[in-house]
């Protein structure tokens, strides 16, 4: 692939885009003014096709293969589409998105799907399905619909799954659900996550309990299921409208719903 760089002055984007009308075909390009993720370096593009200036409103696209790369992080997908206010003195690049067998890397996350919104200033991504992926070093998350992250001001994340979504962590520890909502810390060490619609946990050793809504504290390690539970060890089975699993023990506890309803198990020795 060539190069072509660009700098914030217009003048110097114009000079290097008449060199890529001249008949530039396979491109690479720079944007000094981009910080992704408050990082410094400039932002290199590059794809097999096309690139595309809109100056009047703010639009960079990239067309075939391509690669967007600052420091350690690289978004990749068949096209890729980078936004600024056209407006502002520093005409900073905010929004990159990617579609078309997406993937997003950096030191510590690989992420794919078939598109990608990655929001510069806020650090927040979004990665639509089918088959979307979020790996990192303490777990991985997939879901059909959408997986999006949310970064707080105290750089807490909040990491959203939708459509049958799994969450498995580096212990082997699963948490399933239509939904799923993980809350991490500032060093990405799991906190909490809150599942709904059939939703399943399973420990270590492969006991399994469903129900319909459930709670999972990292801390504690225990995790609270509510309605229409049912736990699966072997060949056992207890039901009832609330459990309770300690993953440290392997212990769990079947409680009724406090409505009315009764617990009830049925237990298979050897």
């Amino acid at each position: 692939m060539a190069g072509v760089e660009f700098s914030n002055r217009n003048e110097d984007r114009a000079m290097h885009w008449l060199a890529i009308l001249a008949g530039i075909a396979a491109t690479a390009f720079l944007f000094s003014g981009a910080v992704l993720a408050q990082n410094p370096e400039p932002m290199t593009v590059e794809a097999d096709d096309l690139l595309e200036w809109n100056q009047t409103e703010g639009i960079y696209t990239a067309t075939g293969n391509a690669v967007a790369v600052q420091g350690t992080r690289t978004i990749r997908g068949d096209v890729l589409v980078a936004r600024y206010d056209p407006d502002a003195e520093t005409q900073d690049i905010d929004v990159v998105e990617a579609t078309g067998d997406v993937s997003f890397e950096d030191e510590t996350t690989e992420a794919t799907g078939s598109r990608l919104v990655y929001n510069i200033t806020r650090q927040d991504y979004s990665i639509n399905g089918p088959k979307a992926r979020v790996t990192g070093r303490r777990g991985v998350i997939t879901a059909n619909k959408l997986i999006t992250l949310q970064t707080a001001d105290d750089e807490s994340q909040t990491m959203t799954a939708r459509g049958n979504a799994v969450y498995r962590d580096s212990t082997g520890r699963l948490f399933a659900g239509d939904l799923l909502v993980a809350l991490f810390d500032s060093d990405g060490s799991l906190q909490t996550i809150d599942a709904e619609g059939a939703v399943t946990v399973t420990t270590e050793a492969g006991r399994k309990a469903d129900g319909d809504a459930a709670t999972y504290n990292a801390l504690t390690e225990q995790a609270t299921l509510t309605g229409n539970v049912v736990i699966v060890d072997g060949e056992s089975t207890m039901s009832g409208g609330r459990a309770e699993v300690d993953f440290k023990s392997g212990n769990s506890r079947m409680l009724s719903s406090g409505t009315g309803g009764r617990v009830s198990g049925v237990l298979v020795t050897n």
